[in-house]
Order: C-alpha cells, then structure tokens, then sequence
C-alpha cells in the first residue's frame, strides 16, 4: 500500500518545543528533584502546583489530576452526579465531556449553542430542567468563556450543581474574574496542545467548596481517607472506592515552571486572534463575536465558512495546520447512536458544525506566520468564488 504523501506544514498548530528551548534551565532544574530525590519532592511539587494554580485562578482549593477526562468525571462524582441523574451540556464538545456524565451513570441532556461564541445557550437551559437534573456542564470551547455566571442564577433557582469544562479556557476570564468564579468545580486540561500544556497528560480541578475539595482529594487518591484519625502504620483505610488518577509529578514540574508565563502566552494569543479579526474583516468568512464581559484566551481561532472541506483541503495544502475541532457534534459519532443523544432540538448545534474551521493561535507563531495564515485564507475564498 502507498503511503500517504502529507504537505509540509509551514504554519503549524504548536511550537511548544520552542518554549521548552527558551525554558530548558528552568526544566531541568524543576525535574532534577523529581527524578534524583526522595518520592516527598513528587509529593511536594505536586502540592506546590496544586496551591499556586488555586491562587492563579482566584480559588480556595485545587486538585492535580491525570486529565481533564478524569477531571470531569471526578468533578461530577465530587458534586453528587450519580446514578439516573440528568447532567445539562452542550454537543459541540469532544467525548470527554459526555463520557464523564455517562461514566456516573447519569445522562446527559444536549442544549443548543450560541452562534456567536460556540457556548451554552443560556436563554434554553432552565426549559431542559427535570426533577433528574443535578447538574450543568457548560463547556468553554475553543477557550471561548460560556457565561457561567448567569448559569449559576438558574443553577440557584434549582439547587443544581456548576462543573465548568474550561479545558481549552485556561487564562480566559470572565466578568473580570478568572473562569471558574462562578461554577462550583471546574476543570482545567494541560495536555500538549492546551493553553498551558505539558509534554503528556495532566488537569486540574478547582473549587471554592471545601466539601467538594475533600471528596475530590478522596476519589483522585485512591479514596485514601484525609482527617484526623490515626492510622497505624504500614496500613491503609479507604473512606470511599476512589481511583489512582493524580497527576504525574514531572508534568507538575513542567506545569509549575509555565504557569509565570501564563498571562504573557495569553495576550499573545489574543494578538493573534485580533490580527485574524482585522485581516479576515470583509470577507466570507464569518468571525466569532464575544459577549462584552468576555475575554477569551483562544486555543484557536474559530472561523466559519461555506464550502468548509474544499476550503480546509485548500488550506493544509498551502502548509496552514489547521483543525476541524469538535466537529461533528458527539450525537453524530457512532458510539451515540441511541435516542437519549439527538440533534432535534439542537439546530445551531447542527449548522455550526459543517462550517468551522479553526485557524492557529499558538503564541509562538512569528508575525510573518500570522500574516501567511491570513493571505491563505483571504486567496482561498476568492479561489471559492465566495
């Protein structure tokens, strides 16, 4: 069989490599603990991230964990998601964010988005609420802040649970608050391609509720009880049936070493994405559009276009790493093909999917990278005729 020819790649997704270079001292000096010491620097370093992520996004408590996958799942279970309970949440996310749902037994409920940002639409939540529901997850697609606060007074009104997915959304804000002021638990990924990522696996889960920290620390470490009982040594004593899901010690290193540079790394993305809003104005391509109290930090910038597959066909072909994030929507994967996941009520949902294409924003994209992104767009919609 021929081996598929790909084009090269002039404008890539990520550099990261390229901060790892600059950061290499830095790295190595977090590491060498880790790798040459005692198991109480993994411990520690671990700890460490831990307290300064919760400072970084303005919470009480926070919880490393192995991904943002479990971070979800754990969130919901942490905020009394259990079995036959209903979870509000969106369809344009990956499987992630359903599975988490599934995974506690319950049942998610797909509401329709905003076509301007790609969230939750607000304004048909409450109508999706049953005597079942327990919960709502909204998801901060493409770094993209749903509007949590307003979900909050509709969770009030129903004595529901927040779990916030802001895995794409670390830096974002809100309000002028970091995402997760207004959910009760909300979870944050550093996988590579993250906002702040790290070489492998790694989330955190932040909350302000000392009960949902103290169970969250549970589960996440084998449901090893944390009070004040003494346990004799060389013995455990289980408070729940927890999992061995925290994060690993050498990507906290990493993480901990980024995390400074956050706010730099996000008013570059921003740069990006306002360098695509001006150079992309005037054209058929169509432009996300933000809520005033929105301040999005942009995994990507999220375009959408007619005659999307021509278009991002055309696009890889001129070297431009681009993406097709979240598209189709998870009622149209084969792993949800019963009635309970449906597209019927989800018609932005179901248009939003057959346009977007999300161009890169990775702060390490030189200028000239960005003006290339730009003058291949802009050439492959004349060649479109649009």
């Amino acid at each position: 069989m021929q081996q598929e020819i790909l084009p090269s790649i002039r404008v890539p997704r990520s550099r990261t490599y390229k901060t790892h270079q600059r950061l290499r001292a830095e790295i190595q000096r977090a590491l060498e603990p880790i790798l040459y010491g005692s198991m109480s620097a993994a411990y520690a370093c671990r700890q460490q991230l831990e307290a300064d992520f919760a400072r970084a996004m303005g919470q009480r408590y926070a919880c490393a964990v192995h991904s943002g996958t479990v971070g979800l799942f754990l969130a919901l279970r942490a905020s009394g998601v259990e079995a036959g309970a209903e979870v509000i949440t969106v369809g344009n996310s990956d499987i992630s964010t359903t599975a988490a749902i599934v995974h506690c037994g319950a049942t998610p409920v797909l509401c329709d988005i905003r076509a301007e940002d790609l969230t939750i639409d607000v304004s048909k939540v409450e109508m999706l609420i049953t005597s079942r529901t327990r919960a709502i997850l909204p998801v901060d697609l493409y770094g993209h802040p749903a509007d949590v606060r307003s979900l909050r007074a509709i969770a009030q009104r129903h004595d529901l649970q927040i779990v916030e997915d802001a895995a794409l959304a670390t830096g974002a804000a809100d309000y002028g608050h970091p995402v997760a002021t207004f959910a009760h638990a909300t979870v944050f990924s550093f996988a590579p391609f993250k906002p702040l990522g790290c070489a492998g696996n790694g989330a955190m889960i932040t909350t302000d509720d000392e009960t949902i920290a103290r169970r969250l620390h549970t589960l996440a470490g084998y449901g090893h009880a944390k009070d004040d009982e003494v346990v004799l040594p060389g013995h455990q004593r289980y408070a729940a049936e927890g999992f061995n899901v925290p994060m690993d010690p050498l990507q906290a290193a990493l993480v901990s070493v980024k995390l400074p540079y956050l706010p730099q790394w996000t008013e570059r993305r921003r740069e990006i994405a306002r360098a695509y809003r001006d150079g992309l104005q005037n054209t058929a391509a169509q432009l996300p559009s933000f809520r005033r109290e929105s301040e999005p930090t942009f995994r990507c910038y999220t375009i959408r276009v007619p005659r999307r597959e021509k278009a991002y066909a055309m696009l890889l072909e001129a070297g431009v790493e681009i993406a097709l994030h979240y598209t189709p929507p998870i009622y149209d994967h084969p792993g949800y093909s019963g009635p309970t996941v449906s597209d019927n009520s989800l018609p932005v949902t179901k248009q939003m999917a057959g346009e977007l294409l999300c161009l890169p924003v990775a702060p390490e994209l030189s200028q000239n990278d960005v003006d290339y992104v730009i003058e291949q767009v802009r050439a492959c919609l004349r060649k479109l005729g649009l």
